[in-house]
């Protein structure tokens, strides 16, 4: 249940989600596995299935996730309160494991291709006019560890981007993608993810030295490739 600080008097319809203007309620697997649920502002993944695309009333600037059977439940803050649009997506209508609630998606918002060039990961649903900021796409392209190597040379690829091309720019960023491999492996320290994030760097440098292009950037064959090295390395003597 995704929506306003209150239980709701919510039964369940024959759709996968039901809404009283206050709350949702999604089907998921219930206590069957675990479920994921993503909070999105301004910008939001466009994956799976969408369930819900209206207003809620969201009271004292939060929102609110709970279970039917009332076990547990999760709040956070929100930028604005009061009857705003909400946007629900899920991987398997009726038995959702991953929910991807976006927020602040204006009326306008458009659909763009993460990255923005080349081979796609996902299409992005985003409010920002002018594009997403580089280092947003790059969150969203690592907010997972599904498909693992396209993840991996789309935010390659994002990596290789002109502002990020600073040393000390592409350390912070090549850092944040060591600490996302670590979620990869039971046994991969923060010394060895360090040191990966610093191989990474050094690989993606040295493929912006063989493209011609004026921008630097990573091709995507070259992106693929260096994704493939990492993962090996993650995974060499740890199966």
């Amino acid at each position: 249940m995704v929506g306003s600080v209150s239980w709701p008097e919510l039964s369940w319809g024959d759709g996968p989600a039901d809404a009283d203007g206050r709350h949702v309620v999604v089907k998921t697997r219930g206590q069957a596995g675990h479920t994921r649920v993503s909070f999105w502002s301004g910008s939001m993944p466009v994956l799976g299935a969408l369930v819900f695309d209206g207003d809620l009333a969201l009271e004292d600037y939060r929102i609110f996730v709970g279970d039917m059977e009332r076990l547990g439940r999760w709040t956070q803050r929100i930028s604005r309160t009061g009857p705003q649009r909400v946007i629900i997506r899920v991987d398997d209508p009726g038995y959702a494991s991953r929910v991807d609630v976006g927020l602040d998606i204006t009326a306008d918002a458009q659909v763009m291709p993460l990255p923005e060039t080349g081979p796609v990961l996902f299409d992005v649903l985003t409010s920002d006019r002018d594009g997403i900021h580089p280092a947003n796409q790059r969150g969203l392209a690592l907010d997972g560890h599904d498909a693992p190597h396209r993840r991996l040379a789309a935010a390659i690829r994002l990596l290789s981007d002109r502002s990020v091309i600073e040393t000390r720019q592409n350390g912070y960023e090549a850092g944040i993608i060591g600490e996302w491999l670590r979620w990869l492996s039971m046994d991969l320290d923060r010394a060895g993810a360090a040191t990966l994030g610093e191989q990474l760097q050094q690989l993606v440098i040295a493929a912006r030295t063989t493209n011609p292009a004026d921008d630097r950037s990573v091709l995507p064959a070259d992106a693929a490739r260096i994704a493939e090295s990492i993962l090996d390395a993650v995974f060499q003597d740890r199966e």
